[in-house]
């Protein structure tokens, strides 16, 4: 359990929604594999109403909570978690992220060595072990338009594209963004270039946040010894049609800024007319982000 009466040098931030049981597996897996420095442990809840934070409450009373009275998204959860934290490095996790032996001290040995390093990116797994793709270079809008899915199906060197799917994760090497399940963060370089940006409400946020780290000279590296498991979309599963209109919405907030003001009108649209086909096949297929993810 955390040591109260110690200046925390790593402060774990989880937001949670309606994460039901996961939410207390992942915290009891980080007490049971915690950092070998003193850390603290912060739950942002964006109101639930399954109880889990009752549940966190009376059986993890070591778990600082912060209770919203309504859902503020997932970037103003963690801005919270960011600002209510007292150390110089904030792990940004998933309700869904079980931890192994020795992945933050993994995650916190790499931004000390690195000392451009703004993020670093833990490798993700399945529960059966299988690897999740999570490292990647920041997108082209073709790319962000094709998907994830579609994007395994183009042929490309191993580290190429947004997600570098051929990549066998085995190296530590420096990425453009990476899976945002679990990722260290290195707070005097988020004093240089902000907090996440409040207007992504769910999907989108890390990549904004790894394109303005880089805009200011930062870096974010992959790390492969920081292993996790991450179960994946305990929490989207829950609302696939608001989660395919709310990542739609941050893709073009993403873009933008980042595409001529001419070209707005026609990357709204195509933006709009790849979220309704989400939509339409998501309604025929409820596997939808099993598929895409």
């Amino acid at each position: 359990m955390p040591d109260e009466a110690a200046e925390p040098l790593i402060s774990a931030v989880v937001v949670n929604w309606n994460g039901g049981t996961t939410v207390c597996d992942c915290l009891r897996s980080l007490a049971d594999n915690p950092p070998s420095v003193s850390w603290e442990a912060i739950l942002v809840d964006n109101a639930s109403t399954d109880r889990s934070v009752e549940r966190v409450r009376t059986e993890l009373p070591w778990v600082r909570v912060i209770r919203n009275n309504h859902n503020l998204g997932l970037a103003a959860g963690n801005n919270q978690g960011l600002r209510a934290s007292r150390a110089p490095f904030v792990l940004i996790s998933n309700p869904d992220v079980l931890y192994q032996p020795g992945s933050v001290d993994a995650l916190h040995g790499l931004l000390l060595r690195r000392q451009r390093a703004a993020f670093a990116v833990a490798r993700l797994r399945d529960r059966d072990g299988t690897l999740q793709i999570s490292a990647g270079d920041l997108p082209t809008l073709r790319e962000a338009l094709v998907g994830r899915w579609l994007g395994r199906r183009v042929r490309r060197p191993d580290k190429s594209g947004f997600w570098w799917n051929t990549w066998d994760h085995s190296e530590e090497a420096k990425i453009g963004h990476g899976g945002e399940a679990c990722y260290l963060v290195r707070r005097s370089a988020v004093d240089e270039f902000g907090l996440q940006d409040e207007g992504f409400v769910l999907d989108w946020e890390g990549v904004d946040w790894s394109a303005r780290a880089y805009e200011a000279g930062w870096e974010i590296w992959f790390c492969p010894q920081a292993e996790v498991v991450h179960l994946g979309g305990v929490t989207l599963r829950q609302v696939p049609y608001r989660w395919i209109v709310s990542s739609h919405r941050g893709m073009y907030r993403y873009f933008r800024h980042r595409v001529p003001t001419g070209a707005r009108p026609l990357v709204a649209a195509s933006i709009a007319l790849r979220a309704g086909a989400k939509l339409a096949m998501a309604a025929v297929d409820s596997r939808l982000y099993d598929r895409a993810h």
